[in-house]
């Protein structure tokens, strides 16, 4: 293996790792695979190829393992995954190029998109890891979640690097180039278009957490009633801002009656996290609502993070009322379960969350691809992450650290349509791309394919 091919794959693998799964830069990793990628596609060798496309996989893979890796021992198998997929779809297109270097871009592209979009429907931890998720910093690409669902942003993230990569090898080649740029100009026109369109009904929401009390009361429920009375006292302090809206990050109380109570008292609506223990010694990861004139209302978690919530029973119903509704954090990341939501028209997602410090930013962010695919704006509050407001194209209205400001945020926030053609039509795309994978992949094994030249 020579030096140059290695350099490449490292200078690819050090972009990708501040880039990707990080919530940070995301936008880099539009450019990091090029290096990569003007390496391999000039070799002969397909072992050759493949093995640099595994190390730069597994170095864009750094941010999940710093995240996880001492937490949850299953991001091991993650990584090796996502850098598997990553190796496979540069592999594929390093085989077709030599035919034809339009279709290697495009099928590198297609490839990514269509085995991520495959994986999230059985992997128990949804669309995490999508390279899809880097868009969410470019408001006009991440528009086109509104349409066609992370496979879209996939199919985006991953055609402009090809494209680049090819264009800097063949720049006379206008097909290729081609290729690229007319999905990217088309889908940044339509994303002006959309960020252009007139903003729903404000509404004021308040955000309140406290990451000393995360996880206090299950740990000691004697010291459940001191908890309830700091937010209580928060939360009274906050009533003068007259916010519609009050919500408390996940697994932050044991279940109480205070905030009931107080919701009557001061004429505004309370989510609440908690912790419920249930009859049969199992737990309950629970969101109460509670309001003026109603009797509280409850949303269990879905989906469970594996091992760290074995002892907790994952939810059945969806909660919404007066078009919000409420998720909790891991329920974010299955893009699948949360269109039900959308095919309800809600306005506004309310998520209780509980995160690990240092995935704040990629967990937030991840989040606002939800409502931009649904057409409803989200409002996150979470213990050791972020607070943040967004509205229903993924514009950040605010965003602090729940470490900050006494972990109290409030702001107006634009109801969200709840219309979009992805909610209505799911991921026609998504499965549309599969179709294409499969018919590029009998093309590639039925048709002769050149052979690669020695650089």
């Amino acid at each position: 293996m020579k030096l140059g091919g290695m350099m490449a794959a490292l200078v690819s693998g050090a972009i990708l790792a501040v880039s990707r799964d990080t919530g940070h830069f995301g936008y880099l990793a539009l450019l990091g695979p090029v290096p990569l990628f003007i390496w391999i596609l000039q070799q002969k060798r397909a072992l050759s190829a493949f093995t640099l496309a595994c190390l730069t996989g597994l170095m864009a893979e750094a941010g999940p393992l710093y995240f996880y890796g001492t937490v949850i021992p299953m991001v091991y198998w993650i990584v090796a995954l996502q850098a598997l997929f990553f190796a496979l779809s540069a592999l594929f297109m390093w085989a077709l190029y030599p035919k034809s270097p339009t279709l290697s871009v495009f099928a590198y592209a297609v490839m990514i998109a269509a085995i991520e979009f495959l994986y999230s429907y059985v992997s128990p931890n949804g669309s995490f890891g999508a390279l899809g998720y880097t868009l969410v910093d470019v408001l006009p690409l991440l528009q086109i979640a509104s349409l066609a669902g992370m496979p879209g942003l996939g199919f985006l993230a991953a055609i402009i690097p090809a494209g680049i990569a090819v264009f800097i090898l063949r720049p006379t080649d206008h097909f290729a180039a081609c290729a690229w740029i007319v999905p990217v100009v088309a889908a940044l026109l339509f994303g002006a278009w959309r960020l252009a369109q007139p903003e729903g009904e404000p509404v004021r929401i308040a955000l309140v957490s406290n990451d000393a009390l995360a996880g206090v009361a299950s740990d000691v429920p004697a010291r459940n009633e001191a908890i309830v009375a700091d937010f209580r006292q928060k939360i009274e302090q906050l009533a003068s801002m007259k916010p519609a809206y009050v919500v408390m990050p996940e697994k932050m109380f044991l279940p109480t009656e205070a905030f009931a109570e107080l919701s009557k008292i001061l004429s505004l609506k309370i989510v609440a996290g908690i912790d419920r223990p249930m009859s049969d010694g199992q737990r309950s990861n629970s969101a109460e609502l509670t309001g003026v004139g109603q009797s509280p209302l409850t949303y269990d978690k879905h989906h469970l993070i594996p091992g760290l919530e074995a002892d907790y029973v994952p939810g059945k119903q969806l909660l919404s009322t007066d078009r919000i509704g409420i998720a909790i954090c891991k329920d974010m990341d299955f893009p699948q379960y949360l269109r039900t939501y959308g095919l309800r028209h809600i306005g506004m997602l309310l998520v209780p969350a509980w995160d690990f410090v240092a995935d704040g930013s990629l967990h937030s962010k991840m989040a606002v691809v939800r409502g931009v695919e649904n057409g409803f704006a989200i409002a996150r509050v979470a213990s050791h992450g972020r607070l943040t407001l967004n509205d229903a194209k993924g514009r950040l209205v605010a965003d602090i650290s729940s470490a900050e400001d006494q972990g109290t945020l409030v702001g107006m926030i634009s109801m969200g349509s709840g219309e979009t053609f992805y909610a209505r039509n799911g991921d026609a795309f998504g499965w549309s791309l599969v179709m294409i994978w499969g018919g590029l992949l009998f093309a590639l094994v039925a048709v002769r394919v050149e052979a690669h030249r020695d650089s």
